[in-house]
């Protein structure tokens, strides 16, 4: 029996170009920000480390962390402690509940955000290498576009 037309999986259709961008993305911007983290910190940590630092504006307790990453109270628990230890945060009594424990970024996750977003950087440029800004724009407005179509 003849196989059907190999649509999606064929290496000119856009989903599987974007599939294939997405994945190589995904793994160097992962190593990169690794890299600029220096290894100090998984990489859970380290997205927790940019909520707290760029909501250091606010009061943050575990149940935040909980909710905004999925995970379980055992799991963040764990992590917290672990990062408590390693001096990134403190856990702070609130003075209208004591058993609540608000979770605050040491200057130690502040410089290591502050290496995040070199990381960040560095993985933007990356990317824009070999393209002149008119081909930027044009492809974040395809890129716009596409993301439209399948919403």
């Amino acid at each position: 029996m003849p196989c059907p037309q190999a649509g999606v999986f064929h290496e000119a259709s856009i989903a599987h170009q974007l599939r294939v961008l997405s994945n190589r993305a995904n793994r160097k911007a992962e190593a990169m920000i690794h890299e600029a983290m220096h290894h100090e910190v998984t990489r859970m940590q380290g997205q927790v480390i940019g909520y707290l630092c760029t909501h250091s504006d606010r009061d943050v307790f575990q149940h935040n962390i909980e909710a905004v990453f999925f995970i379980n109270r055992s799991t963040a628990s764990k992590m917290l402690t672990s990062m408590e230890q390693s001096g990134l945060i403190t856990r702070t009594a609130v003075a209208r509940d004591a058993r609540l424990k608000k979770i605050v970024p040491t200057d130690k996750s502040f410089q290591l955000f502050h290496r995040i977003l070199q990381g960040m950087d560095q993985f933007e440029q990356l990317l824009r290498t070999g393209l002149s800004e008119e081909e930027v724009e044009e492809l974040l407005r395809l890129l716009q576009k596409v993301q439209k179509n399948v919403e």
